[in-house]
């Protein structure tokens, strides 16, 4: 189960590990940042307290190691930039973040932080007096740079009527400090020292109480991973798996098993469990019943279980393809990365740069970092969502013939009925989580249709207009990356339109633009004849991975934020989640706890009660199981209809799109052609 505490990983002393490293060098990156606005940036000195928070969470999950590593990583890069006064921020934060994290992960509080604040600033303060005892010229300049500022004080009160006598009176009592400076400054010193590490452990203090809030529920996790690797064969016997703050379960009970070298699809609607289903075959335990297995889950590990998830995002750490794929295996492990991307559909991106991938070509970058690892159990959670249908093709035979191949256990979790006959087995979740072997309902593949523009689609001025719009990555660099050419259509009120290609085609990047959110190279996105860049919001957008686009704790407190409405408007969250087939009970639930299909519908709700001029979703059809899609493609039809929704959808599923979408464009490396060559590609 998710612990309230820090992570607390194991002590060790060795080197540090991917993940650790990964950690230093984002913090070490944002603190850097901190301290060079607050050195370069006139009166933001105060800025540089933020920094603190940073090194505060690494002290407070990791070892001391890793902030010294983050210290002098973010301190190089502040002095380079901004010279010593950024190296010192970024020390003085460190100091102050290591100070008040070690002390909230041990559980103390303020009184220790005084404590250990006074025993600092009185080092500070005392080693402050000895170098200006050795230093006499520099004291000197102290002083007469202090000398002087006090002097000109006095000068300005002088001038002021009755204030003569509290002039002399400040130079005279000023000069008497100076006599005494080692005092002075000691006790500035220890002052300093205090005030700021209270400041740091309050700021810490509330973040660290809104992180713990939040429950990361869908987080891989393993308690017992220790021992030799042996994942499979795996029993579940009447496992219960219930979230933290729910009243009730997940998934459960359930009674499974996972034989070696089997191919098992797991089916079920959204919200069955299936995903809950994953993270308990990964190692987390469950609330109840028993999870039997020859040895340690090995989540990660060589010969152990490997994961991919719905949402490849979270799994990309490295920014060069080849990179990401040996991510965190053990030094000297032979991986043949090349064979690995040609077998995935990558071949020849070894060199590519990951930020610059499709969600497509993110996923099959996924799958090739889960095989880098030779894992005896490969749980794919929906990794077929986001890829067309020829990357689709080609990841069912990659994964249905890793059973062969590679001697690998592979639970396929799918709402597809091809990739499900391509198993051993098949188990379908009914929801109280009791697998039944109907796989009926399941999601139907279809063609692509031919790209088609309908004779009686609106007349009058368009809503939205493109005019050679051509969009370049980079542009004016040498890594420069055309994404779109030439690009030019309109969108009428009340159309209906489909978009689809290949994998990183540009449909994305269309979609940004027709939004607003990104501003073409050349051409023109017009929005009622202005530019829709100036009108962002008019049309609203649905991405792919729903839940980057979810930024609330619970349901109806995302709706609500999304649409403009106050939270307590009961009514129309309600109103907001019938619209789109929820039921309003799930208002009160927190967004981490909803299934992949719930969390794509609760964006729709949102967007959908700001009343958009256009609507445009990316892949909204991605991880709904066929009810859902049949009844999202039902309510969508009927807007379109009734209100005049003008819906565009970029989509790699077209079962039912037929109606909604009457106009059809192919997209094949950002150029507009007319006709696919093949099922689910384009020419």
């Amino acid at each position: 189960m998710t612990s309230a505490g820090p992570e607390s990983p194991p002590r060790r002393t060795g080197s540090l590990q991917p993940v650790e490293l990964a950690q230093a060098a984002v913090m070490a990156a944002l603190c850097a940042a901190i301290a060079i606005i607050a050195v370069v940036v006139p009166f933001a000195a105060g800025l540089s307290l933020l920094g603190t928070v940073p090194m505060g969470l690494l002290a407070y999950r990791y070892r001391l190691r890793v902030l010294i590593a983050a210290t002098v990583a973010g301190g190089l890069v502040a002095f380079l930039i901004a010279g010593m006064g950024g190296f010192m921020t970024v020390v003085n934060c460190a100091y102050i973040g290591g100070l008040t994290g070690i002390v909230k992960r041990r559980g103390r509080g303020t009184p220790t932080v005084i404590a250990a604040a006074l025993v600092a600033g009185a080092l500070f303060g005392m080693a402050t007096v000895v170098a200006l005892a050795i230093l006499s010229r520099l004291r000197n300049l102290i002083f007469e740079s202090v000398t002087a500022n006090v002097t000109g004080l006095a000068a300005v009160l002088a001038r002021i009527p009755g204030m003569e006598a509290i002039a002399e009176r400040m130079k005279r009592d000023f000069a008497i400090v100076l006599d005494h400076w080692p005092y002075l400054f000691f006790t500035t010193g220890v002052l300093s020292i205090v005030f700021v590490s209270l400041v740091g452990w309050w700021a810490l203090s509330r973040v660290l109480s809104r992180l713990l809030g939040v429950p990361d529920v869908h987080k891989l996790e393993s308690a017992t991973d220790v021992g030799p690797v042996g994942p499979v064969p795996l029993r579940l016997h009447d496992v219960r798996f219930r979230y933290p703050t729910s009243d009730h379960d997940a998934l459960g009970p359930l009674s499974l098993s996972v034989r070696s070298g089997e191919h098992l699809a797991v089916t079920g609607a959204n919200g069955s469990g299936k995903t809950t289903l994953m993270l308990v075959l990964s190692g987390r335990e469950p609330t109840a019943g028993t999870v039997e297995r020859p040895g340690a889950v090995g989540l990660g590990k060589l010969g152990g279980t490997a994961v991919v998830m719905q949402h490849p995002e979270s799994q990309v750490l490295g920014t060069r393809v080849a990179d990401d794929v040996v991510w965190g295996l053990p030094p000297g492990t032979a991986t043949d990365v090349n064979q690995l991307l040609s077998e995935v559909g990558l071949d020849g991106m070894a060199e590519r740069d990951t930020g610059g991938l499709s969600g497509g070509e993110l996923q099959r970058l996924a799958v090739a970092a889960a095989l880098a690892r030779e894992p005896s159990l490969l749980i794919a959670d929906e990794v077929t969502s986001m890829v067309d249908q020829d990357g689709r093709e080609g990841l069912m035979s990659v994964l249905s013939g890793l059973t062969r191949r590679h001697r690998t256990s592979l639970v396929h979790i799918t709402h597809y009925n091809d990739e499900a006959d391509a198993a051993d087995r098949t188990v379908k979740l009914a929801g109280s989580g009791w697998p039944v072997t109907d796989s009926a309902d399941m999601v139907e593949t279809a063609k692509a249709p031919t790209a088609a523009f309908v004779a009686d689609r609106p007349r009058g001025a368009p809503l939205l207009e493109l005019s050679g719009v051509c969009h370049e990555y980079g542009n004016g660099t040498p890594w420069a990356k055309s994404a779109l050419s030439d690009i030019d259509f309109a969108v009428h009120e009340g159309d209906g339109m489909l978009i689809h290609g290949l994998n990183g085609s540009g449909k994305s990047t269309l979609a940004w633009i027709m939004a607003g959110l990104t501003v073409p190279t050349t051409g023109a996105c017009l929005l009622d004849g202005a530019p829709v860049s100036d009108q962002v919001g008019a049309v609203a957008i649905s991405f792919q991975a729903a839940r980057l686009q979810l930024m609330r704790s619970h349901v109806a407190l995302e709706i609500a934020s999304s649409a403009g409405f106050s939270v307590w408007n009961q009514a129309r969250v309600t109103e907001a989640l019938h619209t789109v087939g929820l039921d309003p009970t799930l208002a009160a639930r927190r967004v981490d706890e909803l299934s992949g299909g719930q969390m794509r519908r609760v964006v729709l709700a949102g967007l959908l009660a700001r009343s958009p001029r256009a609507l445009i979703l990316d892949e909204p059809l991605a991880g709904l199981d066929a009810a859902s899609q049949r009844a999202l493609l039902r309510l969508l039809i009927e807007l379109r209809r009734s209100r005049g929704l003008t819906v565009v959808v970029i989509s790699h599923d077209f079962s039912g799109l037929e109606e909604l979408c009457p106009r059809t464009l192919h997209l094949q490396r950002g150029v507009l052609t007319t006709a696919p060559t093949a099922a689910g590609d384009v020419s």
